[in-house]
């Protein structure tokens, strides 16, 4: 018999590729958010320790102002990086939607083809097997026309 062939196998490895390229590009925003949560729990962290080191200073008999200035000075400098991290977040959301979107097209598109080849596939198998049996008919009519001479 003869074999199965998709006519649109080289259309469906493409958008298989096409849909490996948008889960990769999902993966790397997400990595970059993933690093941004890092730096902003790593900034909320120094700023945390930069109030206790103020409260000790406070807390000490004399009172080093010079060090206390500069550490305030690294609290704002501190609060103005975490600012800077959490615009960087909200202009990174559109981009992971958009990513998350194209995956989704992209997933769909591989799968109504991946059904369509099926479907394709089972209609070439019913085909065969309706060949085979009308080559099954002839033969056993054949044999039947050769007992009756």
């Amino acid at each position: 018999m003869s074999k199965f062939r998709f006519r649109l196998e080289t259309y469906l490895r493409l958008k298989i590729a096409a849909r490996d390229q948008c889960r990769a590009e999902l993966a790397e925003v997400l990595r970059a958010e993933e690093q941004l949560k890092e730096h902003q729990a790593g900034i909320e962290s120094d700023i945390q320790d930069q109030h206790s080191y103020i409260r000790g200073l406070t807390q000490v008999g004399s009172l080093n102002v010079d060090l206390i200035t500069a550490s305030q000075r690294e609290v704002m400098f501190l609060k103005a990086l975490q600012v800077e991290k959490q615009q960087l977040m909200l202009k990174l959301r559109p981009h992971i939607q958009q990513r998350q979107q194209a995956l989704i097209d992209a997933d769909h598109e591989v799968r109504t083809l991946e059904r369509l080849k099926e479907q394709k596939h089972e209609q070439h198998l019913k085909w065969e097997a309706a060949v085979e049996a009308k080559q099954m008919d002839e033969i056993a009519l054949s044999g039947f026309m050769r007992k009756g001479d």
